[in-house]
């Protein structure tokens, strides 16, 4: 079953093997479009995501062969690449290209869209299971770099995928060169903005850290329209550093920039991120000061003060005291957001 056919989904025309059937949209971005299909011949569920233009420019050809790259790389139960193919035939023709990848019917954007409270039990149970996936990556020597609740899938065994690899890259032994803009910017880290193009593997620590915060509010905490908006309103939450840690962490311009905002204190987690209490006492949200501790935490302004992924997840096993995701987040019939899945 080798030959191909033509498919449309959504904006986008898929030119696949005829393996591959019943497909429909998932999403599109800048730099792919994602279909779900169905593998006839080994009778599975299957996503198939389309490179856009992928070499279109160096930069596209760059990132194509990253993400392919890392894809086969970090392939293992927490990253799943199953195939790739062109329908191509030669390289003077060679202008496309498909990965196939394990499918996740759900991501926690639409989860935390459905605007149900999340139990502190849950949300350590997701984290938990983001900083098992976290843990790998990094051993394996990579930086995501583009962690947000739209690239967290979820399956209906409650088992939980990091996706999305097209930004990921391979890091330094020392912070090195690194490009700067990556990474949705409600999520990006501080270093990424004031140090533009020196960070570690801490970035994704602190995406984490934004992603805690938001199954706590069921909106993003940094929700800035622009970078420089962005970084105030970091610095309205979790403070300005010393002048000490700015001289340290900070390139010049970057220290003056964040002089000149104003100092800002930090907010209190306990009234942004508290227990939540009803009318007869029961509890409706929030963290316990165990798990506002490890948020601060996660949410460190110096990325020297963050634990890595293997401590953070240390600190989180002791607390996890089941890993079972409750239904209701895998169970479209309730409080779904009646978006195309």
């Amino acid at each position: 079953m080798d030959e191909f056919y033509k498919v449309d989904v959504g904006v986008a025309q898929f030119t696949i093997p005829a393996r591959y059937q019943d497909l429909r949209p998932v999403g599109t971005g800048a730099y792919g479009s994602v279909a779900h299909a169905r593998d006839v011949l080994l009778d599975r569920e299957v996503a198939i995501k389309k490179m856009l233009k992928p070499f279109q420019s160096d930069i596209h050809a760059k990132r194509t062969y990253r993400e392919l790259k890392l894809l086969i790389h970090l392939n293992n139960e927490d990253a799943q690449l199953l195939d790739v193919f062109t329908p191509d035939r030669d390289e003077e023709t060679f202008n496309s290209l498909y990965f196939v990848l394990n499918y996740v019917p759900f991501d926690l954007s639409r989860v935390i869209k459905r605007n149900i409270t999340f139990a502190e039990d849950h949300i350590r149970i997701l984290i938990y299971a983001m900083l098992r996936g976290l843990k790998f990556i990094h051993s394996a020597g990579v930086i995501h770099r583009d962690l947000k609740p739209s690239n967290i899938g979820i399956d209906s065994d409650s088992n939980l995928w990091i996706l999305d690899f097209g930004l990921a890259r391979v890091a330094q032994p020392t912070p090195g060169i690194l490009t700067g803009y990556v990474a949705t910017r409600w999520w990006r880290a501080p270093e990424i903005m004031y140090n533009w193009e020196k960070y570690d593997p801490k970035a994704d620590l602190w995406s984490v850290g934004c992603i805690m915060a938001e199954l706590v509010l069921l909106k993003p905490l940094f929700a800035g329209k622009d970078h420089v908006e962005q970084l105030d309103k970091i610095l309205c939450i979790v403070g300005t550093p010393s002048e000490h840690k700015l001289a340290e962490i900070c390139e010049p311009y970057a220290r003056d920039y964040i002089r000149n905002m104003g100092k800002r204190t930090k907010q209190d987690f306990q009234k942004l991120f508290g227990t939540k209490r009803g009318p007869n006492g029961e509890i409706t949200g929030g963290l316990s000061p165990e798990g506002i501790a490890f948020l601060e935490h996660l949410l460190e302004f110096d990325p020297r003060d963050r634990p890595s992924a293997e401590e953070a997840l240390a600190i989180i096993w002791e607390t996890v005291k089941s890993f079972e995701i409750p239904s209701w987040v895998t169970n479209g019939q309730q409080g779904d957001d009646d978006e195309e899945q």
